[in-house]
């Protein structure tokens, strides 16, 4: 995978996440997966194509999903609703538009889709290609998981 790909999308968590919920992440090493089994129950999915293909996928706790939840609507939330669902969304949606920015700037366009949210325990996501995960620790540690999935090769001005 190439590291500017990487590189933008680590840039893309930690600014929209310190920008919108007032906190600096910290996101762990890159590890190469095997199979995509997220290792939180709550999972958003947003695709991307252009100059590179794949997926953004993200998951969090139900705690840190409130939490998150909480900081973006500027009150209290117990509960995960429909609301909070599309806030959690709608999160995904901030982190793929900074990482198209991102790419943008090293001469790669991509398009992005619309953001899935899932929930459910033991979740198994097949996609193709490369896919490697970052630990990010947003309230605490390793709270959350960011996974890129991409394939084929990057077609963007060098």
């Amino acid at each position: 995978m190439d590291a500017r790909v990487v590189n933008a999308l680590i840039a893309a968590v930690v600014n929209t996440l310190k920008t919108l919920l007032n906190v600096t992440p910290s996101v762990g090493k890159p590890g190469l997966l095997k199979e995509i089994k997220p290792k939180y129950d709550m999972v958003t999915v947003i695709g991307f194509s252009g100059g590179v293909e794949g997926n953004l996928i993200y998951s969090f706790s139900p705690s840190t999903a409130l939490k998150i939840v909480s900081k973006m609507m500027g009150l209290q939330y117990d509960n995960l609703d429909d609301l909070a669902m599309s806030a959690i969304g709608e999160l995904g949606n901030m982190i793929a538009g900074a990482l198209a920015m991102n790419l943008e700037k090293v001469g790669c366009r991509i398009i992005i889709s619309p953001p899935t949210v899932v929930t459910g325990k033991n979740l198994k996501l097949t996609v193709e290609g490369l896919s490697i995960n970052l630990l990010t620790s947003i309230f605490d540690s390793d709270d959350a998981e960011v996974i890129l999935s991409t394939k084929g090769s990057m077609k963007c001005q060098q």
